[in-house]
């Protein structure tokens, strides 16, 4: 009877958080749709948008591609003139490669021209469609996980913390490799701490995650040393740095942490689980155990780091085969670098299954031997 009045108190504590986080939901959508007074840059609500043909040009293929101009009325949201009407012009294509098309009800930034009531399209209000997105994987991941989503959330701003941090010491004039050495240890400590405390699989998955990196990049530099090493003439930004191969360097670094953090927590927390259920558990048992889940998880991961690296080149691929060059000639000479990237990532997930396999292995039966000489005593 007990259980069961404590049964419909936690049931009603639920439904009750559960309420309150779906009205904290729709009250930032409620803020964010009408938070124009916050900004300096003017923001206009479109309100009547007449559009025509402009012209036709050709394109590279001999096509005749069409141009539209929108003549734009809209009222102001915020600033001295608001609630005057403003009007605008835009002009896009019907590729809508470099530009866009704006309907009734958009709310755009401006920049108006001196004191008149005319201005200049600069960009979609986006944060609308941001919080939307942002609000709704916070309450899924509530729902879904619970206390589990609660850590999770913190995870990502801790992760944003390390990015805010790594990039403020670069620009005040650290090293990039040692910046991102500093973020490499802090990304694979601080989040698996949160998500799974301190515990020995966390142990086991950090000290994994951290040699598998070492491993990789000590492979990169010996095959960069004995192969004459990789051109960086088209390397994106080249201007911006001193010394691209660092940049290089520390891109490798953090590409395939995700990846590689994946493989060695999964085997890791396995065998903690298996031994767990199993204390009298062998370690050729927990090292056979640990292999048939690598195998299993290892197409899977490269899949994952392969589908990432192609979608970011997806624009690159279509711009420059709409403009006649070879996709053999994209590969060869466009994206060498993330095809090298893909490389040497894959290499650390195959790498991490034996490692994280040795390393979760010693460490449960370890702790379990000196556990076991604990209770004797």
């Amino acid at each position: 009877m007990w259980e069961e009045k404590k049964n419909k108190e936690n049931v009603s504590v639920r439904r009750k958080r559960i309420f309150a986080a779906i009205l904290l939901y729709f009250c930032l959508l409620l803020f964010v749709a009408n938070d124009a007074w916050v900004y300096q840059t003017p923001i206009v609500k479109i309100t009547e948008v007449h559009t025509k043909e402009s012209r036709k040009e050709e394109d590279v293929r001999g096509g005749r591609e069409p141009y539209y101009t929108q003549n734009i009325k809209g009222i102001l949201l915020n600033g001295e003139k608001k609630g005057k009407t403003v009007r605008l012009n835009n002009e896009y294509s019907y590729s809508g490669v470099l530009d866009q098309k704006y309907a009734k009800g958009d709310k755009v930034l401006v920049t108006l021209e001196g004191d008149s009531l005319k201005g200049t399209l600069k960009s979609l209000k986006r944060d609308t469609h941001l919080a939307v997105l942002a609000g709704a994987l916070i309450f899924l991941l509530l729902a879904v996980t619970k206390e589990k989503g609660m850590l999770t959330i913190l995870t990502v701003v801790a992760n944003f913390g390390i990015f805010f941090l790594g990039f403020t010491g670069f620009l005040k004039g650290r090293e990039v490799l040692v910046v991102c050495r500093f973020m490499t240890v802090l990304f694979a400590v601080i989040p698996l701490v949160i998500l799974n405390g301190f515990h020995k699989k966390t142990w086991a998955a950090v000290l994994s995650t951290l040699s598998v990196l070492a491993l990789i990049m000590g492979i990169f530099d010996l095959t960069v040393r004995y192969t004459g090493g990789l051109d960086y003439s088209s390397m994106e930004y080249l201007g911006s740095m001193d010394d691209p191969g660092e940049l290089f360097r520390a891109e490798i670094m953090l590409a395939g942490l995700g990846a590689i953090m994946d493989v060695t927590v999964t085997i890791s927390s396995a065998l903690g689980e298996i031994t767990r259920k199993n204390p009298s558990v062998s370690v050729r048992a927990l090292i056979r155990s640990g292999r048939e889940i690598g195998y299993d998880i290892m197409g899977t991961m490269m899949n994952v780091l392969l589908f990432v690296f192609a979608c970011s080149q997806i624009p690159t691929f279509l711009i420059r085969m709409n403009n006649d060059v070879d996709f053999f000639t994209i590969l060869r000479l466009h994206i060498p670098y993330e095809i090298c990237c893909f490389l040497i990532e894959s290499i650390g997930i195959v790498l991490a299954i034996p490692v994280s396999i040795l390393f979760a292995s010693v460490f449960m039966k370890t702790c379990k031997v000196r556990k076991d000489r604990r209770n004797e005593r």
